[in-house]
C-alpha cells in the first residue's frame, strides 16, 4: 500500500500558501505522492478551530492507517507553531518521519516573548524534527542557538523565471508596486509619506498597492496625504493580474519590518525590478545593496524617499540594477536551484516508508 506525504498549512492567503502552490504547480505533489491538508482558514475562531480538528482528527485516521510517509508542517509563530506542535508529536507518536519547515517573520520575537517551559518545548520540537527547514542562513543559526541539536536544512522560497517582455502598455509613469500584506509589519506607513515626498520631486511617480489586510486604512492615508492621483490600493491580487503589475513595474518597494524570505522580493527581481527594502530576516541574504537591489533600515521614512526619487529619475540605474537582480534569481533562487534540495531530504524519508 502506497503511503503519502502529507502537507500541513494555512490555506489563508499569503506567502506561505504562495510557496505550497508553487510545489504543487512544478511537480512536487505529482512526483511525491503528497496530499495539502489545511489546518487553518481565515474567518471567525470557531471555524478556525473546525478546521484544525477536522484536520487532526483526518490525519490521525491516515496514521492509523499506516498511509503516512512523511509530514511536512509548515510552520509560522503563534497559534501556527502550537497547532503544528499537536500534530508533529501525533505523527512521531506512530513513528512518522516529521519535517518543520519554518516561515514565520516574527518567530525570533514570538520565541524571546515566551515563557521559559514553553521556550523549552519549542527546542524540544525542533531536536525532535527529522528534519528543521529554514529560509536562510540566519534563520539556521537562530534555530542552532536554540535547539543545538536540531537538523536543519536551508531551503530557501524560490520563483520561476518568466520570460522579458515588454511592458503591456507603456505610458509616462514611472510605476511603483508593492506587495504583501497591507499594514504596519510590511512598511506600508512607511512607504505612502515617503511616497508623497518623492513625488514632489519625480511627479511622474504613480504607486500600486496590491495585497489583503488594512486596505481601507491604507487608502485613508493616501487621500489625507493627497494622493488620490498617484496610489491605487487594488486589494488582494494574484495570478494573471499580478503577472500584469510586475510586467508594467519600474519599481517594487517591500520597506518591512520582519521577514524571512518574502516571495513578492524574489518574484520582483525574477521580473527584472529593481527592489527598495529593509534589511531584515533573509533579504540581506538575498539582496546586495546597490548591486541587486536596495536596503534601507526599517522605518527610515527620508532614506525610501531618496531612494524613491534616484530610481524615478534613472532609468539607467533601475535597468542596471533589475538585470542583476534577475540574474541573482536565476542562480540561487529559482525551482531548477531550491526543488532539487527538497527532493533529497522527501527521498532520505520517505522511500524508507513505503
Amino acid at each position: 500500500m502506497n503511503k503519502k506525504v502529507v502537507m500541513l498549512s494555512t490555506s489563508a492567503l499569503g506567502g506561505m500558501l504562495s510557496v505550497i502552490e508553487g510545489y504543487q504547480r512544478d511537480g512536487i505533489f505529482e512526483r511525491w505522492g503528497v496530499e495539502f491538508v489545511p489546518t487553518h482558514v481565515e474567518g471567525s475562531a470557531s471555524k478556525k478551530i473546525w478546521k484544525f480538528l477536522k484536520a487532526f482528527a483526518y490525519v490521525f485516521m491516515l496514521a492509523v492507517r499506516g498511509r503516512v510517509a512523511l509530514l511536512h508542517c509548515h510552520v509560522s509563530m503563534g497559534g501556527s507553531f502550537w497547532r503544528k506542535f499537536a500534530l508533529a508529536s501525533l505523527g512521531r507518536r506512530f513513528g512518522i518521519p516529521v519535517i518543520l519547515h519554518l516561515h514565520g517573520s516574527e518567530t525570533k520575537l514570538f520565541y524571546i516573548a515566551l515563557p521559559s517551559f514553553a521556550k523549552r518545548i519549542v527546542a524540544r520540537q525542533l531536536t525532535a524534527a527529522s528534519v528543521v527547514f529554514v529560509l536562510s542562513q540566519s534563520w539556521r543559526s537562530f534555530v542552532l542557538d536554540v535547539a543545538p541539536k536540531a537538523q536543519v536544512v536551508v531551503l530557501p522560497n524560490y520563483v520561476e523565471l518568466p520570460e522579458p517582455t515588454e511592458k503591456l502598455s507603456p505610458d509616462a509613469n514611472i510605476n511603483v508596486l508593492f506587495l504583501g500584506l497591507v499594514g504596519d509589519r510590511k512598511g506600508v506607513y512607511d512607504l505612502l509619506p515617503a511616497f508623497a515626498a518623492a513625488l514632489k520631486t519625480v511627479p511622474q511617480l504613480f504607486l500600486r498597492i496590491g495585497g489583503n489586510g488594512e486596505v481601507e486604512k491604507a487608502q485613508a492615508l493616501a487621500d489625507k496625504l493627497g494622493l488620490q492621483a498617484n496610489v491605487d490600493c487594488l486589494g488582494w491580487i494574484s495570478g494573471d493580474a499580478k503577472n500584469d503589475l510586475l510586467r508594467d513595474a519600474d519599481i517594487f518597494v517591500l520597506p518591512s519590518y520582519n521577514e524571512g524570505l518574502p516571495v513578492s522580493i524574489l518574484e520582483a527581481m525574477s521580473w527584472g525590478l529593481p527592489v527598495i527594502t529593509t534589511a531584515v530576516g533573509g533579504i540581506p541574504e538575498l539582496i546586495k545593496d546597490h548591486v541587486n537591489g536596495f536596503l534601507i533600515s526599517p522605518g527610515d521614512i527620508p532614506a525610501l524617499q531618496n531612494l524613491l526619487e534616484q530610481l524615478g529619475g534613472n532609468p539607467d540605474i533601475r535597468r542596471r540594477v533589475g538585470l542583476a537582480a534577475r540574474e541573482s534569481i536565476k542562480e540561487e533562487y529559482s525551482k531548477e536551484v531550491i526543488l532539487p534540495i527538497l527532493s533529497s531530504v522527501y527521498e532520505a524519508y520517505v522511500n524508507d516508508q513505503k
